[in-house]
């Protein structure tokens, strides 16, 4: 995949930023629109473009606080090349009556792999380091942690960023693939606050 989405552009690369998110409500359905707000965000200046265009169509700083997003039933997707959903604060925000799973990953391979229920990290973890958990439950995803486990116990673990999105596909059913980075999906503008 991540071939495939570096033939899209020439001046995009999630090997080098990603955020994906996945929201999940508890009962009542959560909009896209609910989702922007609570990132504080104005659901009213929501536009489209394609993913794998925003790296070449944005300044570096608008990119950080610009999101794209998906509803996929009672889910919302919410990808981004930036941070600005993927901080812990945000996520807390976006879990509130809801469950967040995320994974996020930056150039100098700082990232998190976090699971949230109601405001509360259940889970956190360095994916390069999925020994290492946080949370009020660290254990609440060791069934899921297999494929990281293994990459952590080669020799030269280095970063897998495809097996860390291998790992939110198994923690949520959802799945991203190139064809979704290449039509175009809901953009927002986000922390505007």
């Amino acid at each position: 995949m991540f071939e495939q989405l570096s033939d899209l552009s020439e001046y995009f690369s999630i090997e080098e930023n990603l955020s994906w998110t996945v929201v999940r409500p508890h009962q009542a359905r959560l909009t896209v629109e609910e989702v922007v707000r609570r990132l504080d965000g104005e659901p009213d200046t929501m536009t489209t473009d394609r993913p794998a265009d925003c790296v070449s169509d944005l300044e570096y700083d608008d990119l950080a606080d610009t999101v794209f997003l998906e509803q996929c039933g009672d889910a919302v997707i919410i990808v981004g090349f930036g941070t600005a959903a993927a901080e812990e604060e945000a996520l807390r925000r976006l879990s509130q009556s809801a469950t967040v799973h995320s994974v996020f990953w930056a150039i100098n391979n700082f990232n998190r792999l976090y699971y949230i229920v109601d405001g509360v990290v259940v889970t956190e973890l360095d994916m390069l380091r999925p020994l290492d958990r946080w949370g009020t439950d660290p254990e609440a995803l060791t069934d899921h942690l297999d494929a990281l486990r293994d990459l952590h116990d080669r020799s030269d673990p280095g970063p897998d960023w495809e097996t860390a999105m291998a790992t939110l596909e198994s923690l949520t059913g959802q799945r991203l693939d190139p064809d979704w980075f290449a039509h175009p999906q809901l953009l927002a503008k986000v922390n505007r606050r």
